[in-house]
């Protein structure tokens, strides 16, 4: 039998062999536990940037949805706007349209009204001042006519004939002196 006191033996091969398997079965497991970290930790960086993708989309929609909802207001006020501006445009234009009519209008009047219409227009107030100074006089005449047409009726026809001759010298200087015939 052997002790334990025989010369130790060089290794045998499949002693050898045995030691090199254990050896990589060593860094096998060491590998693996590794990979396990790597895997875990990259399961848990997955999980993050899948839950941080499903944000950013979800954030990328309502985005999206606020993008539309603003491109849809530019395009409605826009369109606002533009009606507005327009509308005020279109009216601006017609009063400017109606006060050149205007002005054409009051340059055409002022053109075929020549200097003769002014100067009988300056004059309308003493022409007015005038005319009421001869109707009263013309209202005095149809009185002192009426009254002396009365006085005729209760004369004699010689009477008549004095009164006609005094009424004929009485109208004599009345037609010179107003200028109108009787």
């Amino acid at each position: 039998m052997a002790t334990n006191d025989a010369p130790a033996t060089p290794p045998s091969e499949w002693e050898l062999k045995l030691a090199q398997l254990r050896a990589e079965n060593e860094d096998l497991q060491r590998r693996k536990a590794e990979a396990e970290k790597d895997r875990d930790l990259f399961r848990d960086l997955y999980g993050k940037a899948s839950a941080h993708a499903s944000e950013v989309s979800a954030e990328n929609n309502a985005l999206l949805e606020r993008a539309e909802l603003a491109e849809g207001q530019v395009r409605d006020g826009l369109a606002m706007v533009r009606a507005t501006f327009e509308a005020r445009v279109r009216r601006a234009e017609e009063d400017a349209a109606r006060w050149k009519a205007q002005y054409r209008l009051l340059c055409e009047r002022d053109a075929r009204t020549d200097d003769e219409v002014r100067r009988r227009a300056a004059l309308e107030p003493e022409l007015a001042a005038e005319n009421a100074r001869l109707r009263e006089q013309l209202e005095n005449l149809e009185e002192d006519y009426r009254r002396l047409e009365g006085l005729l009726e209760g004369l004699t026809k010689e009477e008549v004939e004095e009164t006609e001759e005094i009424a004929e010298t009485a109208q004599a200087p009345i037609s010179t002196s107003s200028g109108a015939g009787p």
